[in-house]
Formats: C-alpha cells, structure tokens, sequence
C-alpha cells in the first residue's frame, strides 16, 4: 500500500500562515510516500517564495517529493525574465520542470503543461508524455501510472471549463494509450475526484481525474475552503483498486478534516468509480 499526499495551487506569497501549519500537521500525521505539487507553487514566481515554498516542503521530510510549475510559476510582469528565462527561479528550487518518479508499486510522470506564451491556458507536450513513458521500468507486475499536468482535462464546475487543457481530447487520448491509471491536476482551486467515463466517453480505456483545490493560499473561491487530496494504493494487487480522499480545511479548529473516500477499481477497460458507474 501507498499513500500519496496531493496538493496543488501553494500559491506562496500568498499563503496564510496558520492554514500552512494545519496542512503541515495533516501531512506529519498521515506520512506519506510520496507528496506531489501540481503547479502555481508560487504567486508571482519571485526568488523568495519558491525559497518559503522549498523550506516548507523540506520540513515535510517526505521520503519523496515531486513539484511541477504552473503558470503563476512563470514571472508575469518582468517581461524580460519571461522571455529570457522563464523557468530559472523554479529550477533552482526544484530542478526539471518535468520528470519521472518510480516507487516499488507506482511510477509518476511530472509533466509540464504551461508555456511563457500564454498567462493561464496549458497544453500537454505529447512527446513530453511519451518520452517519460518509455522510461518506465520494465516489471512483472503492473504498477499503478500516474501523471500530473498543472491544467486540468475536465473540471468540477461547468464554469471553469475554459480553463482546460488545450486540446483535451487529444491530452485524454493520449494518456489513455499510454495506460495511465490517474491523472493529478490543479489551476482552477476546485478539487475533483472522478473517472473519464462522462467527460471523455470515447478514451479506450477509462482513468481517474483527480484535481486538487489551492492548498494554503487566501485565494480561495466560494464553497471551495483550502484542500488537498490523499490517494491511497492498494499496491500491487490483482485487480488494483485505489482511494482518494478530499481533505479540506475546518478554519474553526484550524485543521484540515478528511471526507469520506471515493473507492475506484480497474477492470479490462480501464477504471471504474465503486457504487456510481
């Protein structure tokens, strides 16, 4: 069994202190294997808060951590920096902006979604996708695959759908071919836990869409508290099965509540929602 911690929209520069304690506390009780940041783990990009960001992840002492940039992780109003290095800031808290992770039950692919060009759209790098793809280790077994792009394939709320990724379908398709079990997101600030079935019917084999609200930043949206998900693996077990938990924040004792889980299985077609599908 392996407990990921997934959070997302950090936003450092923004965070509020005692919210960025709470999640601390959460994630030193639940210790997890893996905690993956995906994307706007800054507000502005600048040097100092990608330096609060790094030393909050490092007090973690998580045995691994993956952080991929979003667009917030890009300078916006220093035009030079953009166009001439856009991504310095980041790499020198936190390396390549895309990589692969591989654990003894799972293997993650950091993807790299944003671009200088644009201020808030992504798209996915399909090469990107399968360069890394090809890198995952042979085995007898079939670990669970999990990729994470900052921008979201599909959203919780229909207003928020503009913010996808460019070329969606294309995206979906893509991570379908290439057995993808789980798809990690973030940008909008909305958690989602669900499957591909409604949103991409056409996928020839179904995956999960797991999006992650702003973890510690005051730029929060209504009916939408500061959140992060834990996903919970069964490890590898024939049929795998996976659960995820919406863990949002109680602001009136200052911690972070776990939700009742959401239980998914894998069959010959891909992935299946327990008890909704």
């Amino acid at each position: 069994m392996s407990i990921i911690a997934h959070l997302s929209d950090t936003h450092f520069g923004t965070e509020i202190p005692f919210v960025v304690e709470a999640l601390r506390k959460a994630l030193q009780r639940l210790q997890p294997d893996v905690v993956i940041v995906s994307g706007d783990v800054t507000q502005r990009a600048r040097k100092h808060e990608f330096q609060s960001a790094r030393q909050f992840l490092d007090t973690l002492s998580a045995p691994a951590v993956l952080v991929i940039p979003g667009n917030h992780d890009i300078p916006l109003f220093n035009v030079f920096a953009r166009t001439a290095w856009p991504y310095r800031n980041y790499c020198e808290a936190f390396g390549k902006s895309h990589q692969i992770w591989a654990g003894s039950d799972m293997v993650i692919l950091a993807l790299d979604s944003t671009t200088p060009l644009r201020h808030t759209r992504g798209r996915l790098d399909i090469s990107q996708l399968s360069a890394l793809a090809s890198q995952i280790p042979a085995s007898d077994t079939e670990p669970l695959r999990i990729a994470c792009a900052h921008q979201p394939l599909h959203t919780a709320w229909p207003e928020d759908l503009h913010e996808i990724l460019i070329g969606a379908g294309d995206a979906a398709q893509a991570f379908a071919r290439h057995r993808i079990d789980i798809v990690l997101s973030g940008h909008v600030h909305v958690p989602l836990v669900t499957t591909t079935h409604a949103a991409f019917p056409a996928v020839p084999r179904h995956f999960i869409l797991c999006g992650a609200g702003t973890a510690v930043s005051h730029r929060t949206r209504p009916a939408a508290p500061n959140s992060f998900n834990v996903i919970t693996s069964s490890g590898n077990t024939d049929p795998a099965s996976v659960s995820i938990a919406i863990w949002r924040l109680d602001a009136a004792v200052a911690e972070f509540i776990a939700e009742p889980e959401s239980s998914f299985f894998r069959s010959a077609n891909g992935w299946h929602q327990q008890s909704l599908e």
